[in-house]
């Protein structure tokens, strides 16, 4: 899961490119936004003539805290003659508000809190502005919505901020189906939406849609460019490739096609920003669901790491991506990408080997160390209070000579919850993996469901004697280890049903409170997730983490 986090930093730090922004700052706090202005009527007098006129003035003179882009004086001479209107009073009052709207949030933003996506707050008017950087002539600056650069940033008044842009901003005015329609690079997958039906779906404005599920998507199309390097030049290929025969109507939810374009729809608005910071993102075809990686400065869909294998993935096409529309965001996919049949396969869970841990080279599986964490420091682990230790010995011969130690019971610390690796939707038998020790009695739960079969069990059952393996797998027991020990147990706690190939969580939730503080810590070693019906006693690990299938 390391790239989970290296998502987050490419993010913050590296989607800009070599160059950074030029920043030019003003900080003042004698005038708020509206004095501003007056101050400098030179460059902006146009922008609060239309502050004026759509009774928008009031409230950027007056107490807050508020992010507002000013187009200079050229910038609305210019949006003037691209509307065909000879001055400011020309326009209806009603579309000056909506447009004052669209240049203000409600919060003060400077430009280190710009990321290559979306900004985080949305505008007065309700949409999303982008931000990213473009260099012209030269100078790398920050680029707003694809239609304006900052040229002066992070004036600071007594109400709030401004950065002023040399364009004016235009709201966004089609929703998604109408963005694909009317691009013509886009015309196979137009008439895809609308043969499916989806068509309708997402062209429905957010205050009209039936549900907040309903309100807000985000589309992951496929160009013709895109679709030609699978051979479909075509609506009649792409409905030949996809259509299920057995259903033959691409409007019916089992149709495949009609599972293909709902598996490039999101429920939910999504900018580039917000894909790359989580694994996962769930589809409108159910219970199917997407996943992200980064590598570099390429975004891929579906490019897995299954059983130790690294699937190809799909790229997004990051030019074409992170375009507004009423009731979204359109992002196009440089690859062809479809609903994913994969077969269940075993994951042998190390719950030690997190990205956190794997930076710290000086102490991750090296023997004889011992490090205490406190909750916060792992992106895929949560715990409510007291710390987790990070244990490495030689001399235990369990897989990779280390694991977490958990002083966890209902005083104080009564539960510990782990991000899963992906695991391919089916059916699995589950195995804690542990040292026996005079400890609590605990019970797993996945996605929040618990698990039948307790373990731990302070301080019987343990590994039964005098039975052959067989005969202990039968009351839900095996030995994992290779050479086998004993000490190192693995406990079948139950079965699932994974519903979705994604991450998942799993819950430890003591159960009883032997021993008070001072009783042995519980030693969790792995987490054996295997197919029902795969053999479940081997492979045992060696030290080093090798495999061995032999019983």
């Amino acid at each position: 899961m390391a790239h989970r986090l290296v998502w987050v930093l490419l993010v913050v730090t590296g989607l800009w490119g070599c160059n950074e922004p030029s920043i030019i700052e003003t900080t003042t706090t004698d005038v708020n936004i509206n004095g501003y202005l007056e101050l400098n009527k030179s460059e902006f007098s146009l922008f609060q003539e239309i502050l004026e006129r759509s009774g928008n003035s009031g409230f950027l003179g007056a107490y807050g805290a508020y992010t507002v882009f000013v187009p200079t004086n050229e910038a609305v001479t210019s949006y003037l003659k691209d509307k065909g209107k000879a001055s400011v009073q020309d326009f209806e009052v009603e579309e000056l508000r909506k447009l004052v709207r669209f240049h203000v949030l409600a919060d003060t933003l400077t430009t280190p809190a710009f990321t290559d996506g979306k900004i985080a707050k949305p505008t007065m008017y309700g949409q999303y502005l982008t931000t990213g950087a473009a260099n012209t002539g030269g100078v790398t600056r920050y680029r707003i919505n694809r239609q304006a650069n900052i040229i002066q940033s992070n004036i600071s008044l007594g109400n709030g901020i401004v950065h002023v842009i040399d364009k004016v901003l235009e709201p966004a005015a089609l929703t998604l189906a109408q963005m694909v329609e009317q691009d013509p690079k886009y015309s196979i997958f137009a008439r895809a939406l609308k043969e499916t039906g989806l068509y309708n779906t997402l062209n429905i404005l957010p205050e009209n849609a039936t549900s907040d599920s309903l309100r807000w998507f985000t589309l992951i199309a496929e160009s013709n460019e895109t679709l030609a390097k699978k051979q479909i030049t075509s609506y009649e290929q792409l409905k030949a490739e996809y259509s299920d025969s057995n259903v033959g109507d691409p409007k019916n939810p089992q149709d495949s096609l009609y599972l293909y374009v709902a598996y490039h729809i999101l429920p939910d608005i999504k900018y580039v920003a917000d894909i790359v910071t989580s694994a996962s993102h769930a589809t409108l075809a159910p219970l199917e669901v997407i996943t992200t990686r980064v590598e570099g400065e390429t975004v891929l869909i579906n490019a897995d790491i299954i059983n130790g294998v690294q699937e190809v993935g799909s790229a997004f096409d990051r030019t074409n991506s992170d375009y507004s529309a009423t009731n979204g965001v359109l992002h196009a996919a440089a690859d062809n990408f479809r609903i994913k049949i994969r077969n269940p396969v075993p994951i042998y869970w190390e719950p030690t080997d997190q990205p956190e841990l794997r930076r710290m080279t000086d102490i991750f599986r090296v023997p004889g160390k011992s490090v205490n964490f406190s909750p916060g420091v792992f992106k895929n682990i949560e715990w409510p209070n007291s710390v987790i230790t990070y244990v490495t010995t030689a001399t235990e011969n369990n897989v990779y000579n280390d694991y977490f130690m958990l002083n966890i019971r209902p005083n104080g610390f009564p539960w510990i919850e782990f991000t899963s690796p992906l695991i391919v939707k089916g059916r699995y038998k589950v195995w804690v993996c542990y040292r026996r020790v005079n400890t609590n009695d605990f019970q797993l739960s996945f996605n929040g469901e618990p698990l039948p079969r307790l373990f731990g069990l302070n301080p019987t059952p343990g590994y039964p004697s005098g039975v052959t393996i067989e005969e202990a797998e039968s009351q839900g027991w095996k030995q994992y280890t290779d050479p086998k020990n004993s000490n190192w147990v693995g406990r079948l706690v139950g079965t699932i049903d994974v519903k979705t190939t994604d991450v998942h969580k799993f819950r430890i939730t003591a159960l009883t409170n032997r021993g008070g503080s001072t009783g042995n810590n519980f030693r969790l070693d792995q987490i054996h997730i295997i197919p029902a019906d795969a053999p479940q006693i081997t492979p045992r690990f060696r030290v080093d983490g090798t495999p061995v299938f032999t019983p």
